[in-house]
């Protein structure tokens, strides 16, 4: 009797435990669809790793995108940094690493107050595909490459008037 008591309340447990509407918190990095499936490529997402690494010694929580935005045929990197560390009222720290191989990321910029949606527009400047994401105060900006990288104070930068969902654009990060 005991027996049978003891596993109804454990099997009870266990059903209201699997039925809680509480929120799923999770720790894993988020990507966006594309059309490459670069998902599985542990190869591209342990090279990223370690340059996220590299970069701020530190392996904090993050959101990352794959995509060419100098169009040489090798994916680049966007990665939107999350946690106190690198959030705060203004956004959070967005750093660009261009793709040297699947095996190696070089940093290239490093973005701050930053926030989502963040969009490889089909315009380019110079050679690197222009940069949309959204400034809090500032709205939806623009951003160029200026030659050496893409530019550190979004707030600073002009509005995006275009439209996002325009034929071209790819929305990296949202």
């Amino acid at each position: 009797m005991k027996i049978r008591f003891f596993l109804y309340a454990l099997l009870s447990g266990l059903v209201v435990g699997c039925s809680s509407n509480a929120p799923i918190e999770t720790t894993e990095t988020t990507q966006p669809p594309s059309s490459m499936d670069l998902a599985g490529d542990e190869t591209l997402l342990l090279a990223l790793k370690q340059a996220v690494y590299l970069s701020i010694q530190e392996q904090p929580l993050y959101q990352y995108a794959f995509y060419d935005l100098n169009q040489d045929g090798i994916q680049d990197a966007v990665v939107m940094l999350r946690g106190s560390n690198w959030c705060g009222t203004g956004g959070c720290t967005v750093l660009v690493f261009q793709g040297m191989s699947r095996e190696k990321f070089q940093p290239h910029s490093k973005m701050t107050v930053t926030d989502v949606p963040i969009v490889a527009l089909n315009s380019k400047t110079q050679g690197w595909s222009d940069l949309s994401v959204y400034s809090r105060g500032s709205g939806q900006v623009i951003l160029k490459f200026n030659g050496r990288s893409y530019p550190g104070n979004p707030s600073l930068e002009p509005k995006y008037t275009g439209n996002l969902q325009q034929s071209g654009n790819r929305i990296l990060i949202q």
